[in-house]
């Protein structure tokens, strides 16, 4: 398991890869722009 930084984590590709590498065990940590949107993206 290894630590994964992902930049445009709130929408698209960079959403979905946080999704995957998620699955898969790694850690993430999603950066973005609007705080707002990233919570709306986790559902929070």
């Amino acid at each position: 398991m290894g630590t994964v930084v992902v930049t445009g984590a709130n929408r698209g590709i960079g959403l979905e890869f946080c999704r995957q590498l998620k699955e898969r065990g790694e850690q993430v940590i999603a950066l973005c722009r609007s705080s707002s949107e990233a919570l709306d993206a986790l559902g929070v």
